[in-house]
């Protein structure tokens, strides 16, 4: 069931923001709001299968380019396009987390190639644990977007445009694995699949690559929508961590070296504190209850100085868990963030 998206202070926050002017003064007209390429918004993108993730602003605004790729589409792909398939159903949508997958850089001809893709990259995210525990909490729908063209525009190179559903891109602000979508259009189709909980879009492709928005305001309620290529195994790694964000409220875990020593309040994300062990187990606060454990992204559960992308000032539960590296585990603070969040949706 979908939930209604929470701000959180320091949880990964990718927020949509908006160039504009000073408040005008009460008797003024409204101003009128930006055009579409003065809007920004707010992507975590990663360099490599087992890198710190990083963060950087894109235009809302699709590019001229890939605009001007587009041509009107047949009827046939008319009638094909936003098609809603249950690839996995255990229960009703108020009960369960709803993801929605939806495709891009698919033809008519390769929808069925999508909802084979679809399928396994299923299969390796919820192969990661608390995923693997917890299948029987998910639902899962599949949405065609039918292109024009096959693949995604920056693959293999940065030049390559291709006129497809959701505008997916490598090469975003000129970083070559940064994978961008469409927000807009990716809305239009997860509003066609039931109580959209989660949104993945899969770019066709085999190179590296995706992207994390979260804490987008959706109309439809889902919390985040986390991009990917398709047929790279590495990728799904960009999608659990995105889901650390998205469901688990959970804060990043690396830091920028230039931020100094945060000097803040408490964070509200479960997975980051300024208290030390001594101050968890006296106030019986953050991640007290597993202090000493071993965490099954190696050594024990403790107060290790960074995170929320402060080198100090702030401690993580472990030294290197998947919100700080991907190709990690979720420490055991991190795993119970995920149940939590996977039960506010099955109510």
């Amino acid at each position: 069931m979908a939930a209604a998206a929470a701000g959180l202070a320091l949880a990964g926050g990718i927020s949509v923001t908006a160039s504009t002017a000073s408040a005008s003064p009460a008797a003024a007209p409204a101003a009128a709001p930006p055009p579409a390429a003065a809007r920004t918004q707010q992507v975590e993108y990663f360099t490599g299968p087992q890198g710190h993730p990083r963060h950087t602003t894109v235009p809302v605004a699709t590019p001229k380019s890939l605009v001007s790729a587009h041509r009107a589409r047949s009827a046939a792909e008319l009638a094909a396009d936003g098609t809603v398939t249950s690839v996995v159903r255990k229960g009703p949508t108020a009960k369960k987390v709803d993801v929605v997958i939806i495709g891009d850089g698919y033809t008519l001809a390769q929808q069925k190639d999508f909802h084979a893709d679809a399928k396994a990259k299923w299969a390796q995210i919820s192969a990661v644990e608390p995923y693997a525990s917890n299948r029987s909490l998910f639902n899962v729908w599949t949405v065609d977007a039918v292109s024009n063209q096959s693949g995604v525009s920056g693959d293999p190179s940065k030049g390559v445009v291709k006129d497809t559903a959701l505008d997916t891109r490598f090469w975003c602000d000129d970083i070559e694995r940064l994978l961008c979508v469409d927000t807009g259009k990716v809305e239009s189709y997860a509003s066609k699949a039931p109580d959209a909980d989660l949104v993945i879009v899969l770019g066709n492709s085999a190179k590296y690559g995706g992207a994390g928005y979260n804490d987008i305001t959706s109309p439809v309620g889902y919390d985040g929508i986390a991009t990917a290529s398709s047929d790279h195994r590495d990728s799904a790694q960009v999608a659990v961590h995105e889901t650390g964000h998205s469901l688990g409220k959970l804060a990043d875990e690396y830091v920028y070296d230039t931020n100094g020593t945060y000097s803040g309040p408490e964070p509200a994300a479960p997975n980051i504190t300024k208290m030390s062990v001594a101050e968890m187990k006296a106030k019986k606060a953050k991640w007290y209850r597993y202090l000493g454990q071993n965490s099954p992204d190696g050594g024990k559960v403790g107060a290790y100085e960074g995170g929320g992308y402060y080198p100090k000032g702030l401690n993580r539960p472990t030294a290197d868990s998947i919100m700080r590296t991907l190709g990690r585990e979720f420490n055991l603070p991190g795993r119970q963030a995920m149940i939590d969040g996977f039960h506010r949706h099955t109510g």
